[in-house]
């Protein structure tokens, strides 16, 4: 089961958790202390190991070669020669890193090869053997791997082209082009292609190249670069994708130019439109204002005179500071079209903007039309709750709670119904109504038990603040949980394997992804055992005893989110579906929900005054207890830190020594950082549990300003909050965190 890390030696645990001092030393002391030599040999190769991860080539090295020699039938001496040639790259000692990568896959032949093939390419054409690198690719495309081969076939073109080969490169560029659907992806295949072409003498053919990118992937960059090619050659290309191209690659002032010859060949919508923004782009206002003044005059057919619409009265308010003239555009535009659904939208939008202008009676206002004018519109539902939250911050309750019951009626999910009921609640309960605001609460409850506004109805009829703590046991029986799921599940699904259901049988043992998988776990390599073990798992999903099995051994060895994905499945496949999971058996929520990384987390956590459970559950909504993992903001690590906080709070910290950014991915590093920045967000917001948590998703700054509209009533801050992200952010983690209190509370 996943205490597994915790039963392992401190030694290994210390490396999981990137902790390499500590690794080192306790290497150093097996190692030191003699014994059974398997043992002793395999302290040598971890200490190694550590060495290379912690950046220490040179020591990793000499480590690894005294492992070789001292034990040249070890049965990890693969492992070393892999790290050994690791070592070697970074000293910049390639021909020997090669020779390893080669020993390697003589002793563990057809397991990783594609991968160290392509590792060895990737080296040889750093130090300049092309042809060397070429035939390394061939090699990894030869051999069997999981996830998309495209990489591999861009490095092999690369390859062909240092090595001289254009005609080879450009079949390989070829394939790309033929095998992804991705416009930027192409763009960059049309450009790599076309300059080969020109290489060739093939002008005409390269030129088509280009424009195929210019006329059907204006947005891509490389598209730009090819534009840049066709016009200083003098090649036609029609003015409108001209202009669109370079407006793409923020190339106003030509964009410009190209747009205003579009134009002066004939007016048109798109020219029109797309001139107003690159002119906006380069400040002149009034001149995207009139050329989108135009096409709302000049097209009201275009499928882009609503964009035009939306766009000038964008261009009023943020560029201009007009809200006035802003609000005044989307109303003209909401009695202009006949559609519904974009009337209602510009109404909404009116009604933002003068809600962030603090005119709240205009944006009440604005928001109830929409329910009344427009009841069909998706968006009836949500004007109507923000109409009345608005006039909740007016102090006007009796509208307040007509505008949430006319909200409840519109509701068309159990989220919305219970968040309109709980304020139905909250006003009758300011109104003196007790009896009304517990029967609305309850109606809450019962709508969504699980989610987050039905959990706050229930903190309400309890008395309870959101985010209180409660007595808890972090010490559940785990192995009784898991004799009772194993049970149910073959009860449920039957048994195809006499082996024990928590092991690997061997149809997975024999799996090459599994196989693959547990040779990268090994080496280090968590990012590459992930891809196979999740190819794998997706392979397997609609085989519930399987699933179970590998959920097991991935807890093994650590890697958790695939569990979790893992134990969600067998209960999708048991017909649980995402409302009635959490009444499954109660193992595979141990599982979704587990203390992992509870000798990091609860120690810092108890030292800096916060509750566990709620760092568990910021960790769990943050990267699903992944600690390699990198966010589309590059945010890094187990608690989802960017590089720019790591900076500072390691300077605040003095730790850890040499830090750089890489540090994130350590999760003894993550959890200190994460940790520190939650409680310095406690200390600032005395507390406060929801803006704490806005501002470590969206930050401190955004966090006071909506904490000053709020007030000290958290679900009326939780409304206040403008951006989508944080909002959900916030009642995901609610809701995260009281099912950690189910599965983990004392009965009080």
């Amino acid at each position: 089961t996943y205490v597994i890390i915790l039963q392992a030696p401190p030694s290994e645990r210390a490396f999981f958790y990137g902790d390499w001092s500590a690794a080192q030393r306790a290497f150093q002391e097996v190692f030191q202390a003699g014994g059974e030599p398997e043992l002793v040999g395999k302290a040598y190769l971890a200490l190694g190991k550590t060495q290379l991860y912690a950046g220490q080539p040179d020591e990793a090295r000499n480590s690894l070669t005294g492992f070789l020699e001292s034990f040249p039938d070890h049965p990890l001496r693969a492992q070393a020669l892999y790290l050994r040639a690791q070592a070697f790259a970074a000293l910049g000692m390639v021909e020997q890193a090669v020779a390893d990568l080669d020993a390697y896959m003589a002793l563990r032949p057809g397991l990783l090869d594609s991968y160290l093939q392509e590792q060895a390419g990737d080296w040889l054409r750093q130090v300049g053997d092309p042809l060397a690198a070429v035939a390394r690719y061939q090699g990894a495309l030869a051999a069997p791997r999981s996830g998309s081969t495209l990489p591999l076939w861009l490095k092999l073109g690369h390859a062909w082209l240092e090595a001289g080969d254009s005609q080879a490169a450009i079949e390989a560029f070829q394939r790309v082009y033929d095998l992804s659907g991705d416009g930027a992806t192409r763009a960059a295949m049309n450009l790599l292609i076309g300059r080969a072409l020109l290489a060739q003498g093939q002008t005409q053919l390269a030129y088509a190249r280009f424009l195929d990118s210019v006329n059907n992937y204006p947005q891509a960059l490389d598209s730009y670069r090819g534009l840049l090619t066709l016009v200083e050659a003098g090649v036609a290309v029609d003015e409108f994708q001209r202009g669109l191209v370079d407006y793409h690659a923020q190339a106003y002032g030509p964009a410009l130019a190209a747009f205003d010859r579009a134009l002066a060949q004939g007016p048109s919508a798109p020219a029109l439109y797309y001139r107003a923004l690159t002119r906006r782009a380069l400040g002149d206002y009034p001149g995207a204002l009139q050329d989108l003044t135009t096409l709302i005059d000049g097209y009201p057919q275009d499928p882009l005179w609503a964009k035009a619409w939306q766009e000038k009265a964008r261009t009023l308010w943020r560029y201009l500071d007009d809200g006035d003239g802003a609000i005044a555009t989307y109303l003209a535009f909401a009695d202009a079209t006949p559609e519904g659904a974009a009337a209602a939208q510009a109404l909404f939008s009116a009604a933002k903007i003068a809600e962030w202008r603090g005119d709240l009676q205009t944006a009440a206002e604005l928001w109830a039309r929409i329910p009344v004018d427009y009841a069909a519109s998706p968006l009836a539902y949500r004007a109507a709750y923000m109409a009345a939250i608005s006039r909740v911050r007016l102090g006007d309750l009796q509208a307040a709670r007509d505008g949430f019951f006319l909200a409840d009626a519109l509701a068309g999910d159990a989220e919305q119904r219970a968040a309109a009921r709980l304020w139905i609640g909250k006003l009758a309960a300011a109104l003196g109504e007790t009896d009304a605001a517990r029967q609305a609460w309850g109606a809450a409850q019962q709508a969504e038990p699980h989610g987050y506004y039905g959990l706050r109805a229930g903190d309400l009829l309890a008395g309870r603040a959101p985010f209180a703590p409660r007595p808890v046991d972090l010490d559940p029986d785990l192995e009784a949980a898991r004799a009772e799921a194993e049970a149910w599940l073959e009860a449920t699904f039957g048994r195809q394997s006499p082996e024990p259901l928590h092991t690997r049988d061997e149809r997975l043992a024999q799996d090459p992804r599994m196989q693959r998988g547990m040779a990268f776990w090994q080496l280090g390599r968590y990012d590459l055992a992930k891809q196979e073990f999740e190819s794998l798992r997706k392979a397997l999903e609609g085989d519930a005893e399987a699933t179970y099995r590998l959920m097991s051994a991935f807890l093994d060895l650590g890697l958790y989110q695939p569990a979790v994905f893992a134990a969600r499945q067998i209960l999708r496949l048991a017909g649980y579906d995402d409302a009635a999971s959490l009444s499954g058996p109660r193992y595979f929520n141990y599982v979704r929900f587990g203390l992992y990384y509870r000798d990091l987390i609860i120690p810092e956590a108890e030292t800096r005054g916060l509750d566990p459970l709620l760092v568990f559950s910021v960790a769990r909504q943050e990267s699903l207890f992944e600690g390699f993992i990198t966010s589309y903001a590059d945010a890094r690590g187990l608690m989802q830190v960017i590089p720019s906080t790591g900076a500072g709070i390691a300077s605040e910290l003095g730790w850890p020594p040499a830090y750089q950014s890489e540090d994130l991915y350590r999760p003894v590093v993550s959890v200190a950082f994460g940790v520190h920045y939650l409680a310095e967000q406690a200390e600032r917001f005395a507390g406060d549990v929801p803006a704490m948590l806005a501002a470590y998703n969206a930050g401190p700054g955004n966090a006071l300003a909506w904490k000053a509209l709020a007030g000290d009533d958290p679900d009326l801050f939780l409304e206040v909050i403008r951006l989508d992200q944080p909002r959900k952010y916030i009642r995901r983690i609610y809701e995260i965190y009281r099912v950690y209190q189910d599965l983990y509370g004392l009965q009080e």
